[in-house]
């Protein structure tokens, strides 16, 4: 048999019956995203041809808004193939007070402003469609996209346009979004981090000309250098050394003095110490032109010392970030069943009583009770099982889960931070901020770091005292330099918050740095079930009777939910 669009060709060999082979026709590829078309939604009138049709929905829309440069753009980074997704939603929510109030900031002239988490983003292409996207709807003001984290932040004049309509818009292109958590306290740590980066700014600045100065400071000593030019290149790496002892440096004053006033150990300690009694030397030696004035290593210890601690903070941050744009996931709205219908409201407006119905395909966005329906729910996002488990009424479910069959009326029974998987973030996050044992064995070393340091560098002081006393103080400050603990302060908290960041990439939620101390040491590790080693998906293993079929198979699966569909669409290449 041969199947259409298929032709047979025959051909006369040595014997008179002639031979039949069935030449198949060539691959058919989406034309938005390039995967394979199953032979069922092929149209051979048709130029486009698409896999599905979210691919066919975001192909029309980019064409319509003149947008064709993405897919030159996405050919030239040679971006991973992946189906569009488009959800269909109004976003009415988004324009609800309660929502505005949550995630919306009210900037000057009238302007307002959110942050978007983006599904489907995964190319520089990606970013450059959000980021058009004042161009296709006058009154968005801007439009820049994180593409690591996958959040956009908008800004929009909301008498010209409403933030619903905009979280259409990129939806049809392809990117659901979803409001980021916290998004006040994001804004509290973007000042934070744009404070911080200025203190490395000009700690490099002046690091960078102390350190050129003091090339001729060194090369004077060998080849000679006049008197006035040396006194007037000491004094400005004095005036650099200290801008960077006054303002970048004295984060590390300030955590001495807290450990001072607490009776607490602190690495902070000996860090300032050592650059205390470096500063007060050099300028003392600066003034009275003698000796050494050691600025050029107080500001490049500056200056490591604070892009360490930006990596810390940056790991750390990523660890946050990747525990909160998973709660993000979780439904921001609800449709609640009232006397009158039902009405879609946002999560905050829920309250324990209500009742929501969950549609097929829907997450679940309270804690609850189920009323009406019977159907089954993905939990892979809270346990990790890759089979659904089957609900029916009486039964509890909970947030962020996926309901994959049926519909469901759901008695409300907590909601927020209050839901389980809320609990579990915050659970997270609070011992992703707790210090590590190691870390607070490091602390603790340091009380008796600055006993040993101290009792060195006055033993240092008498000896060169007794010995040459002009070279007593210096020798002295140059201990105290050099044993500057940095590798101690740096090392330890930096290593475990790499990992935590790392591990939080990868879906990986370590509750804390003792988690991995204890990876370390030898005993048993229990794992409960699929999905905690296993990449936790089902898929087919074998497929019995005819691979024509397959098309067929993935045509008819290609809008459900359903853990089990998506194995078959897989099978079939789709």
């Amino acid at each position: 048999a041969v199947l259409p669009g298929e032709r047979r060709v025959r051909r006369k060999g040595k014997s008179r019956k002639p031979i039949s082979m069935v030449i198949s026709p060539p691959e058919v590829r989406c034309t938005h995203c390039g995967l394979p078309v199953p032979a069922g939604l092929v149209d051979p009138a048709a130029d486009a041809q698409f896999c599905c049709q979210g691919c066919r929905t975001v192909y029309q829309m980019i064409h319509g808004c003149g947008l064709d440069r993405f897919y030159r753009l996405r050919e030239s980074a040679d971006a991973a193939a992946t189906p569009a997704r488009t959800t269909q939603r109004q976003y009415g929510e988004y324009d609800d007070a309660v929502f505005r109030d949550l995630y919306c900031q009210t900037l000057a002239d009238g302007v307002q402003a959110t942050e978007l988490y983006l599904e489907g983003v995964h190319c520089a292409a990606c970013v450059w469609l959000v980021e058009k996207l004042p161009q296709v709807l006058p009154g968005v003001i801007e439009s820049r996209l994180d593409m690591r984290r996958c959040l956009v932040r908008i800004r929009w004049l909301d008498e010209r346009v409403k933030l619903s309509r905009i979280a259409g818009m990129l939806d049809s292109l392809g990117y659901p979004p979803h409001p980021a958590r916290d998004v006040r306290a994001r804004e509290l740590r973007r000042r934070e981090d744009h404070r911080f980066l200025i203190r490395i700014g000009v700690a490099a600045a002046c690091a960078g000309n102390v350190m050129t100065l003091a090339f001729a400071l060194y090369g004077g000593m060998f080849s000679g250098i006049e008197a006035e030019y040396a006194r007037l290149f000491r004094w400005t790496s004095m005036l650099f050394g200290l801008i960077a002892l006054l303002w970048p440096g004295s984060l590390f004053f300030r955590g001495a003095w807290a450990a001072l006033r607490t009776r607490t150990a602190h690495l902070d300690l000996p860090i300032a110490l050592g650059l205390l009694a470096g500063g007060l030397a050099g300028t003392v030696n600066a003034v009275l032109d003698r000796g050494e004035i050691y600025f050029d290593s107080l500001t490049m210890l500056i200056f490591l010392l604070l892009v360490g601690r930006w990596i810390q903070r940056r790991q750390q941050r990523w660890a946050g970030d990747a525990v909160e744009l998973l709660f993000s996931l979780t439904p921001t709205s609800a449709r609640r069943l009232t006397d009158d219908g039902i009405e879609e409201v946002p999560i905050e407006a829920v309250t324990p009583g209500d009742r929501v119905e969950v549609r097929a395909g829907d997450s679940v966005p309270v804690d609850g009770v189920v009323l009406e329906g019977q159907s089954t729910l993905d939990q892979s996002l809270l346990s990790g099982e890759s089979r659904p488990v089957t609900v029916e009424p009486g039964q509890a479910v909970s947030a962020g889960t996926v309901n994959v069959a049926s519909r469901l009326v759901v008695r409300v029974a907590a909601v927020g931070d209050q839901t389980r998987v809320g609990r579990l973030m915050n659970l997270v996050e609070e011992c992703s901020r707790r210090r590590a044992p190691i870390v607070q064995f490091a602390d603790r070393v340091a009380v008796w770091f600055v006993v040993v340091l101290l009792a060195l560098a006055a033993a240092t002081f008498a000896i060169w005292l007794w010995l040459a006393p002009p070279r007593a103080i210096d020798n002295a400050v140059a201990l105290l330099i050099v044993a500057c603990p940095c590798a101690l302060g740096l090392a330890t908290p930096l290593a475990l918050t790499v990992a935590i960041g790392r591990a939080a990439r990868r879906g990986i939620l370590i509750k804390g740095g003792e988690v991995l101390e204890l990876l370390a040491r030898p005993g048993v590790l229990v794992l409960d079930k699929t999905g905690t080693i296993t990449a936790g998906q089902t898929r087919v293993i074998s497929w019995a009777g005819s691979d024509q079929a397959k098309a067929w198979v993935a045509a008819l699966e290609s809008h459900s939910a359903h853990p089990v569909g998506a194995a078959l669409r897989a099978v079939a290449g789709t």
